[in-house]
Order: C-alpha cells, then sequence, then structure tokens
C-alpha cells in the first residue's frame, strides 16, 4: 500500500524512493576530486622518449635486454638524470623483468612433493 504520509524512516530524510519529498543524496562522488591525477594515464597514451634512455631504448629494440637493463639501472641511479628519464628507465626494467610465476609454481610443486614423500616413508613401516 502507497503512503502518502511521512514516516519514521522517512523523516530521518535519508531513504530515496519513500515518502520523502527531496531524499538527500549520499555525498559520495557528487563532489570535485581533489587533485587530478593524469601522469599515468599520461603516459599510457604516449610513451616517453628521453635522451638519457636513447641508449637503453637501442639495446631493448636490437633485443639485449640485459645491456638495456644495466643501462635503464644507470640512468635510474643517475643523480643528474630527469624525473622523466627515471620513470622511462623504470618503465624499460618493468617490461624486461623476469616472471616469477612459472618459478614460484615449480618451487610449490617441489615442496609439495617432498612432503608426499616424507609423507609415504614415515607411514610406510
Amino acid at each position: 500500500m502507497a503512503q502518502n504520509t511521512a514516516s519514521v524512516t522517512a523523516s530521518r530524510n535519508t531513504v530515496p524512493g519513500t515518502a520523502n519529498e527531496e531524499p538527500v543524496a549520499p555525498p559520495l562522488f557528487t563532489g570535485a576530486p581533489r587533485r587530478e591525477y593524469t601522469p599515468d594515464a599520461k603516459r599510457m597514451k604516449e610513451p616517453l622518449a628521453t635522451p638519457e634512455c636513447a641508449r637503453a631504448r637501442a639495446l631493448f629494440d636490437e633485443g639485449n635486454f640485459a645491456g638495456a637493463r644495466a643501462e635503464a639501472k644507470r640512468v635510474r641511479r643517475s643523480k643528474e638524470a630527469s624525473t622523466e628519464a627515471r620513470m622511462e628507465a623504470g618503465d624499460l626494467l618493468d617490461r624486461t623483468a623476469i616472471d616469477q610465476g612459472p618459478l614460484a609454481a615449480a618451487m610449490g610443486f617441489l615442496i609439495l612433493l617432498g612432503l608426499l614423500l616424507m609423507f609415504v616413508a614415515t607411514n610406510n613401516k
């Protein structure tokens, strides 16, 4: 049955869709953001190309990933490198990082196999 009068719940003026004349919306996502965060989005659209990382990019394009990583580490540690060059070196290091997933799965398998062998060896009396 529809209710035309204000109820106890509606008198608090917080439940939308009840007998409230003007329900109060929560303040979530209604105000402006505190700050604009665009550096990552900007980096995703246009890759950085700093002169400090030119040698690392050339080594990466040639397929010399170890040399590219070494050069990117040198740029990242460098005191006179710009912030953009350090960000580009970090991105290059992230792209050439070794995937640890298969190694972790193999280690987990070996540990489980060792536990299984220990269980069989101790309960085989």
